[in-house]
């Protein structure tokens, strides 16, 4: 004869339960080296004191999002370990949360694009300005400059915001720009910055384009990277929500 009891607990896949811990932890582990990371650049930096703007410094908005992640994992992983009804469903609807603010901010960025564009724009202006006072702050701006082969936020003049390449600075970068603004010729090593030159010359030694441009013409010349890498951040949201949704059940079921 049947055990009744048996029955009820077979009701709860044990894989599912494992894959959503195994998956929570993971997501997990991913948070805490980011939180890692970020407290790590700030402590390199001295003190939050120091930081120019929070906004626009790399490691802060590491912390923010890694301790996001930690915690929203948590309450995945642990109430998926310990099947506890409570913890999963807090889980899942600040997932179902996060995915609804995602797409409004992507309609809300959409209709409102140009005040977007313009925020957009003076965090850049922003960027520029502590370029050289907070490193991340600046390998992220020349990893920009070079790759998308671009100077400044709207054009090359934006360098003249900043304390060390503005004309008549205190700074042997004055009137210059950042090395990567240059535009790179094979055989020939840049050694002077300057932009103070003919229009021919400038459009021949130094990327003209800006920085936000040059990122929207990429992103519209390759809208299929750009859905597969918006598919590939939504995929583990919505396998979050429908696996923890069928897992609830599962126990409840068994209750």
């Amino acid at each position: 004869m049947d055990n009744p009891n048996l029955e009820a607990q077979n009701v709860i896949s044990k894989c599912l339960k494992y894959f959503l811990f195994v998956f929570n932890l993971l997501f997990w582990a991913i948070g805490g080296v980011m939180f890692g990371v970020g407290m790590w650049s700030v402590t390199q930096k001295g003190s939050y004191s120091k930081l120019s703007s929070l906004s626009t410094d790399p490691g802060s908005v590491l912390i923010a999002v890694g301790l996001l992640i930690i915690i929203i994992s948590f309450f995945g992983t642990v109430g998926a370990l310990r099947e506890q009804i409570i913890l999963l469903e807090i889980y899942k609807w600040v997932i179902v949360v996060i995915v609804i603010l995602q797409v409004l901010g992507g309609l809300l960025a959409f209709a409102f694009w140009p005040n977007v564009r313009k925020s957009v724009q003076n965090q850049i202006s922003k960027g520029i300005v502590n370029y050289r006072d907070n490193l991340d702050l600046q390998n992220i701006i020349d990893g920009i400059q070079e790759n998308f082969k671009c100077c400044g936020s709207s054009s090359i003049n934006d360098w003249d915001a900043n304390r060390y390449f503005k004309c008549g600075g205190p700074s042997p970068e004055e009137c210059g720009v950042p090395h990567t603004c240059c535009v790179k010729k094979d055989g020939e090593v840049q050694h002077n910055f300057k932009i103070q030159s003919s229009r021919h010359e400038r459009e021949r030694c130094f990327y003209i384009i800006g920085c936000l441009d040059a990122v929207i013409n990429w992103f519209r010349d390759h809208m299929y990277v750009v859905a597969a890498i918006a598919i590939a951040f939504a995929l583990p949201e919505f396998a979050g929500i429908i696996l923890t949704h069928i897992f609830v059940q599962q126990i409840k079921e068994q209750i």
